[in-house]
């Protein structure tokens, strides 16, 4: 289980809708999951949670009906957590309000460092909002894209909300 505490890796996804630096302090603190049931697979290393599934590492608090915790062809995790939605939280330093995110699917690719939200995603801070179908952060690189739903009849357009406070105060 080692791995999954590259799930901190997760708490960059919240700083995208602001200058708030993360709690640095929450990578320190242990990974805490309660879930209904957990199984583990020793010959692939796939450890499953379901039921309520709620796991914190300090103020990260994410919330899913299932957490996946399994390793892809070159032996780096990737960590999946579905809901109806499955929800991010995170108080950033400096921040007033927390950070909510939330999907049907949160994805973490260690190889990638990529954070995807997926299906009716939505990052939402302090009056800031955006949303679109997929929602991708690139660790690397910190660029955060949104894109809508091409592939549905009726096209989801990705909707970002910018608060006149935050515009004003040069946020």
């Amino acid at each position: 289980m080692m791995k999954a505490q590259r799930i901190s890796v997760l708490l960059l996804l919240l700083g995208l809708l602001g200058s708030s630096t993360l709690l640095a302090a929450d990578t320190n603190h242990p990974i805490e999951i309660t879930a209904d049931t957990a199984m583990r697979e020793e010959p692939s290393g796939k450890t499953t949670y379901r039921g309520d599934v709620v796991l914190t590492q300090g103020s990260l608090e994410i919330r899913a009906d299932s957490l996946v915790f399994s390793f892809d062809s070159d032996n780096t995790t990737l960590i999946t957590a579905k809901g109806n939605p499955a929800t991010l939280k995170q108080q950033p330093e400096n921040a007033d309000a927390p950070v909510d995110a939330s999907a049907a699917t949160i994805e973490y690719h260690e190889k990638s460092e990529r954070v995807r939200l997926v299906g009716n995603a939505k990052i939402l801070q302090d009056g800031a909002v955006i949303e679109g179908n997929t929602i991708e952060y690139l660790v690397g690189t910190q660029r955060v894209i949104a894109a809508g739903s091409p592939e549905t009849g009726a096209p989801q357009r990705v909707k970002v909300t910018i608060p006149p406070n935050s515009l004003r105060d040069g946020k």
